[in-house]
């Protein structure tokens, strides 16, 4: 499996995961609206359009939020308060061939680094000791609002 990001000048940006027969693209419009095409040899097998608030709720189904019973409530409060952001690490110098744990981002912040992505491949959660991130980076950060700003905040 192979992941690739293109930037969409005043459109947004584009995510293609690369399978072994089919490509699952993504296109995350500035607007918030989505698009999810499902492509094999070039040719579009099926599309369809999301907004920002069914694009989230496809998406903590998919990471499994919800797999646990959870009743509405608990569900609306989770998807109002969790905050996933990818993050672009060229940006941010001070990340730059740091570890998680040197940096001790979630004392600082209150965020958690679930994932990195370096040259299409995913790291799930990388090891806060050993891994240290390159400026070509893409992080992906979990958290609510709140941290979310103070993790910007402590890495500008």
């Amino acid at each position: 499996m192979e992941f690739q990001e293109i930037d969409l000048p005043a459109v947004g940006k584009k995510y293609i995961i690369n399978l072994d027969n089919l490509d699952i693209v993504v296109i995350y419009h500035n607007t918030g609206k989505r698009e999810l095409y499902f492509v094999k040899d070039d040719e579009v097998l099926y599309n369809i359009e999301f907004s920002e608030n069914i694009a989230k709720n496809l998406g903590m189904i998919l990471t499994g939020a919800f797999y646990q019973t959870l009743s509405p409530d608990k569900v609306d409060f989770i998807i109002n308060q969790v905050v996933m952001e990818w993050i672009k690490i060229k940006h941010y110098p001070k990340l730059h061939n740091k570890t998680i744990a040197e940096l001790d981002i979630r004392k600082n912040t209150g965020c958690t680094i679930i994932a990195v992505i370096r040259d299409g491949q995913f790291f799930i959660n990388p090891d806060p000791y050993q891994f240290k991130f390159d400026p070509k980076d893409t992080i992906i950060v979990v958290s609510n609002r709140e941290q979310l700003e103070k993790f910007f905040k402590y890495i500008s």
